[in-house]
């Protein structure tokens, strides 16, 4: 069976006769029949049968015809795919997607710095948690840099799994409140060693990025509440977050990677405490 027999039985179909799918692929009648018939003697089944109307697919035909769409589409990605690589002459790409993390532009950078006189295609996708498991499923990245809570995290790694993806811990942290240094909860001292009661932050808005898979949407939901947070603002984008952080004075939640900031003074960070039970 190949690609040509398929793309003609397919335009058989659409056009209901063998001469017009003839005449749209530029062969002959006789061409186009002696490919069909040798295909279904492949297959050791009929695809069409002729009636007074004209042809018509059999039972096998509609099963034939429904998987030739899915495999004509793939084919037409290789295809273009191959021209793709041919214009760009070889040249090697790396992409990856993250979530609102400093230090990963930083890497990232360097990177691109080290290899600014080689022909590579670099792309870097600021986006969220979400869109960054869709997007390395969908091998659009080659990486995904993603920070995940303690909350259903059987259930994060369960959806990774089924969805045959490969997760790797780069860090480990206790969680922490991030503000702008002009918050009014910030304190004297350096803020690698603050603490706060969650009390602290119960009137204080908690801005949260929207999330589309049901498995991360309920994470948030449950931040919400083990928060205590009475106003949430719920966005869609890290950059909207940090508007919000630095002209509302509403706060995050994250992990608190103090180590990799030392060299970027950007946000202040607040370790969460255990004291008053809290």
């Amino acid at each position: 069976m190949k690609i040509e027999q398929i793309r003609q039985v397919m335009s058989i179909y659409q056009s209901g006769s063998i001469n017009k799918a003839a005449h749209n692929l530029y062969l002959s009648q006789p061409n186009i029949s002696n490919s069909l018939k040798s295909l279904e003697k492949e297959l050791q089944q009929k695809i069409f049968i002729r009636s007074h109307q004209g042809i018509e697919l059999t039972d096998f035909g509609k099963v034939f015809i429904q998987n030739a769409q899915n495999l004509l589409k793939y084919a037409d990605q290789i295809e273009a795919a191959a021209r793709d690589f041919s214009l760009v002459k070889g040249a090697l790409s790396f992409s990856v997607s993250v979530s609102y993390l400093l230090f990963a532009q930083v890497i990232f950078r360097k990177m691109m710095e080290k290899y600014e006189n080689a022909a590579v295609n670099f792309r870097y996708n600021q986006t969220s948690v979400s869109e960054i498991i869709m997007d390395v499923y969908d091998r659009t990245v080659e990486l995904g840099l993603i920070s995940i809570p303690t909350l259903d995290k059987i259930k994060w790694m369960a959806k990774m799994e089924l969805e045959d993806l490969v997760f790797e811990p780069i860090y480990s942290s206790k969680p922490a409140a991030m503000f702008s240094f002009e918050h009014p909860v910030r304190k004297k001292g350096t803020w690698e060693e603050q603490e706060i009661c969650l009390k602290e932050l119960h009137e204080k808005s908690l801005t949260i990025i929207a999330e589309k898979l049901p498995v991360l949407d309920m994470v948030n939901k449950k931040m919400r509440a083990a928060m205590g947070a009475k106003t949430t603002i719920e966005v869609n984008d890290r950059t909207t977050a940090h508007e919000f952080i630095q002209s509302k004075n509403a706060y995050a939640c994250v992990v608190n990677c103090a180590p990799a900031y030392k060299k970027i003074p950007f946000f202040s960070y607040v370790n969460r405490t255990s004291k008053n039970g809290q």
